[in-house]
């Protein structure tokens, strides 16, 4: 069983606003939309690569620049971005770390940071199959292990927004029954979720809120 103790009831995801957003690269405009707002919920993000969702995540998580205003709970990115970013946990879709360290290295490095209790984490270790390669470096991880860790990491904290990138790509059969799991148990709790896929989600598996797409640089319902 794994401990989501960690992910409190009173930390719900009140909203989370975007407004007047635009993002380019370049001239290349990624997408321009006058507003979007969340509530406490699972929301899936939709479509096939490509077509923003990478991007769109690094802005809410604030790990890239764009125009506009982006407020969580009534803190702003851009006017207090530590609390902001503090709220937020973001799992990318093809993870990459420095191949020198460890699984254990990188893990406690979060709980660290995140002035966390290393007991959810271990049982997440375990439950995911990852306990044997921890203290292995992680050069020699195969894609399957990287994005486990990377979802063990994700799941270190007290936070509010969960921000999963194709979090189901490259891993196993069981260990998605467990992401699956984890995520019921932490919305439960109070907590929220992001989740990316150009592939079909089992649907019965999460009580998704709301499907989006980005179509012609606009955000729109599916």
């Amino acid at each position: 069983m794994i401990d989501t103790s960690k992910c409190k009831k009173e930390t719900k995801l009140i909203r989370l606003e975007l407004q007047h957003i635009d993002k380019k690269y370049g001239d290349h405009a990624i997408f321009s939309f006058e507003k979007w707002s969340l509530d406490h919920g699972i929301y899936w993000l939709k479509g096939g690569n490509g077509t923003g969702k990478t991007t769109l995540f690094k802005v809410i998580a604030g790990q890239t620049p764009f125009e506009g205003t982006l407020i969580l709970n009534d803190i702003s990115l851009k006017n207090q971005p530590v609390n902001y970013r503090s709220m937020i946990s973001y799992a990318e879709a093809e993870p990459q770390y420095p191949a020198f360290i460890t699984g254990n290295e990188l893990l406690n490095y979060h709980i660290e940071v995140r002035k966390a209790q290393a007991e959810a984490s271990i049982a997440l270790v375990e439950a995911l199959g990852m306990s044997p390669f921890m203290n292995q470096k992680v050069g020699s991880y195969s894609t399957g292990m990287l994005k486990k860790l990377s979802l063990i990491c994700a799941f270190v904290g007290d936070i509010q927004l969960f921000i999963l990138d194709e979090p189901l790509i490259t891993i196993d059969a069981n260990s998605a029954q467990v992401l699956y799991q984890l995520i019921k148990t932490y919305h439960e709790k109070g907590c929220s979720f992001l989740l990316s896929s150009h592939q079909e989600l089992e649907m019965g598996q999460l009580p998704i809120k709301q499907v989006f797409q980005i179509v012609d640089r606009q955000l729109q319902p599916c």
